[in-house]
């Protein structure tokens, strides 16, 4: 046919369609990454926040002596302390439980029961465990996984008895700040902490769990007076490492104009060489070059993205805490 006079002729439009469809996935993308990790995110800090109601609670009940400090009520062992009235490890939280290996025959043959023989507070933890492609058989707390050479076996003791030590443990990175090239300085905290000043994060006798200041006891040295304005507390903290499988972390440097400025080229580079670390971590590096969210020596993962670049994933330490006042004291 023969276009008459003045007709326009017909376009090639072959692939507009795709073109189309590829400016509008990256919005899609977006909404459906940010939704399903926004509903993660609310899921864990719920979670974590009956964790910590829990802990404080079953601490409040414990019956430990009164001047005891946090850490020693739930580290104490009474078949070898008589100063230690009951064996917390066992009844409320224990970090060797933070591991499990789900081939060990005591786990796999009935692994409710043993979960049910759990702590109180590794029970309720389960629900925030995770496991990865490259160790399957492990179900294990968030966090750097390490290596754990002091040997301790979870207290539990299921059905099928007390499973074998896993010779693993977890570490949970809080990162205290970031240089220009995005690489991290972090600090390692406890699963189950008190809440007491940064200042005496490392000094027991001061938080406020024990009913009374002993100048001599402190390890940080003796102070005139007494830091803590109310004592007799459990005063709780849980710590859970947040960090995204699908998207990534970037860095924002607010000035005088724009507090929000574009952040796009401002992407973090996953790069372990370069951590500082302001304490002693809780077990030995563990690094078997994996890609995941929680990946790496540190833990604070790894993804590929931006056309190969190996990024961290967005993150986000979640403290939930609670506070009850101590009712039995003995």
């Amino acid at each position: 046919m023969v276009p008459r006079h003045g007709d326009t002729p017909p376009r090639a439009e072959c692939g507009a369609a795709l073109v189309e469809f590829a400016l509008v996935s990256i919005v899609l993308y977006l909404l459906l990454a940010g939704t399903i990790e926004f509903g993660r995110l609310m899921f864990d800090a719920n979670a974590l926040q009956d964790v910590a109601r829990l802990t404080a609670r079953e601490l409040a009940l414990a019956p430990v002596s009164a001047g005891a400090t946090f850490e020693y009520a739930l580290t104490c062992d009474p078949a070898g302390d008589a100063n230690c009235l009951v064996d917390l490890r066992s009844r409320v939280f224990d970090p060797a439980c933070l591991v499990v290996d789900l081939n060990d025959p005591a786990v796999s043959q009935d692994a409710d029961g043993y979960f049910a023989a759990m702590p109180v507070v590794n029970r309720a933890l389960r629900t925030l465990m995770i496991t990865e492609p490259q160790r399957p058989n492990i179900l294990r707390y968030a966090g750097a996984l390490m290596t754990d050479e002091t040997g301790a076996a979870c207290s539990a003791i299921g059905p099928n008895g007390q499973a074998s030590p896993t010779g693993l443990t977890v570490g949970i990175p809080l990162i205290e700040g970031r240089d220009p090239t995005g690489a991290e300085t972090i600090r390692w905290v406890p699963v189950v902490q008190e809440i007491r000043a940064a200042a005496d994060a490392a000094c027991p006798a001061r938080g406020p769990f024990s009913l009374l200041y002993v100048p001599a006891a402190d390890d940080c040295g003796p102070l005139d007076a007494d830091p803590v304005p109310s004592r007799g507390l459990a005063a709780v903290r849980i710590n859970y490492p947040y960090q995204a499988a699908t998207l990534s972390g970037y860095q924002s440097f607010p000035n005088d104009v724009d507090p929000n400025p574009p952040n796009i080229g401002n992407f973090i580079t996953a790069d372990d060489a370069a951590v500082q670390q302001l304490n002693d971590p809780p077990g030995g590096p563990l690094d078997d070059g994996a890609i995941g969210p929680y990946a790496g020596q540190y833990g604070l993962g790894r993804q590929l993205a931006l056309a190969g670049r190996t990024l961290r994933p967005f993150r986000k330490l979640i403290s939930a805490q609670a506070i009850y006042r101590r009712e039995v004291v003995e």
